[in-house]
């Protein structure tokens, strides 16, 4: 960790103590720390085994989303994708970037065509993720008190779902008529780059692929969900899968804002949807958000060191080599 971090960690931490001894909060740590030290480690083991097995299922849906462009082995696919994730924990949201680059430049494909298949594959996440919101909406019942906020989770679903399906089929027309929006653009440079984002969305025009990415990313999600089921069963909290569900929204929608190495959004989008819907007490919400937290991620960053370690990689060299990439290889 850098100095300046480090200074802005700390100073982070000086503040949420002074806050929160301002406002008069009463935290009942001893209730925080039972949560911890009454893991159910096989449990934990299991919720381990299926992030790493989700991983594998994010290079396989990569690979028939880049296979247009070119057919890429499955196993530099997943060490890219391990790598990519590992960086976003380490990195803040800044890490999305490192996966679409450092494929781009090991495998010499395009850096656009590799960004497009990133930011579909982003739209078809939100899609899934809110197709899983909807069916938990209709099985888990929920406190009465948290009926409005609920409505609005409801209503910004909604948004996502029609945003992001809107965002699809524009990137399908857009794909349909690559070569005569770039023929518009009179820099040459700027024309080659959309050209080459257009060829990243070929999958688009294969019904076939696309059905194969769709079918991917449901089982993904699936997993996922029972990934997020067995993370609360390691901190012995039973609940049905549906409304384990609703928790991994709220997580997910507040992942969005993560600080490097120590996450924030993630831990309060699983602690408000623990507390205003479950009524589950704040320590245990808490503490049950930073166990799913750092199993998740530390795992992952766990089996991504050995793969770096065997290729002689590091961070500060794949940082490097992000910062001299090349704007286009094909």
């Amino acid at each position: 960790m850098s100095r300046k971090w480090f200074i802005f960690l700390a100073l982070c931490a000086i503040g949420a103590i002074v806050a929160y001894r301002m406002a008069g909060l009463k935290f009942n740590w001893p209730l925080f720390f039972s949560t911890i030290r009454h893991i159910h480690w096989g449990w934990l083991a299991a919720s381990i085994v299926i992030t790493i097995l989700t991983f594998v299922f994010r290079a396989f849906r990569w690979q028939v989303l880049i296979g247009p462009i070119k057919h890429i082995d499955i196993g530099s696919l997943f060490t890219t994708t391990l790598m990519g994730f590992t960086s976003i924990f380490l990195l803040g949201r800044a890490g999305e970037l490192v996966r679409p680059l450092w494929l781009a430049r090991r495998e010499k494909v395009s850096v656009s065509a590799s960004f497009a298949t990133i930011i579909i594959e982003r739209f078809i996440d939100s899609m899934m993720l809110i197709g899983l919101f909807s069916i938990a909406l209709l099985t888990v019942s929920v406190s009465s008190e948290s009926a409005s906020t609920l409505m609005a989770m409801k209503s910004a679903a909604w948004y996502i779902v029609a945003f992001s399906a809107g965002a699809i089929v524009f990137f399908f027309f857009f794909r349909t008529h690559v070569d005569l929006v770039a023929s518009f653009i009179p820099f040459p440079k700027i024309a080659a780059q959309v050209k080459h984002f257009g060829h990243g969305l070929a999958f688009l025009q294969d019904g076939r692929r696309f059905a194969g990415v769709l079918l991917h990313s449901v089982v993904l999600w699936m997993l996922i969900a029972l990934q997020a089921w067995l993370a609360m069963r390691a901190v012995n909290i039973d609940m049905p899968l549906a409304a384990t569900t609703l928790v991994m929204v709220g997580a997910a929608i507040g992942s969005v804002a993560q600080i490097p190495g120590i996450g924030g959004g993630f831990q309060a989008g699983f602690a408000f949807c623990m507390t205003t819907f479950f009524r589950f007490p704040p320590e245990t919400a808490i503490s049950a958000a930073e166990v799913a937290f750092l199993s998740a991620n530390l795992s992952t960053a766990a089996v991504t060191i050995p793969f770096m370690m065997k290729q002689g990689l590091t961070f500060k060299e794949i940082r490097n080599s992000i910062r001299t990439a090349q704007p286009e290889s094909i």
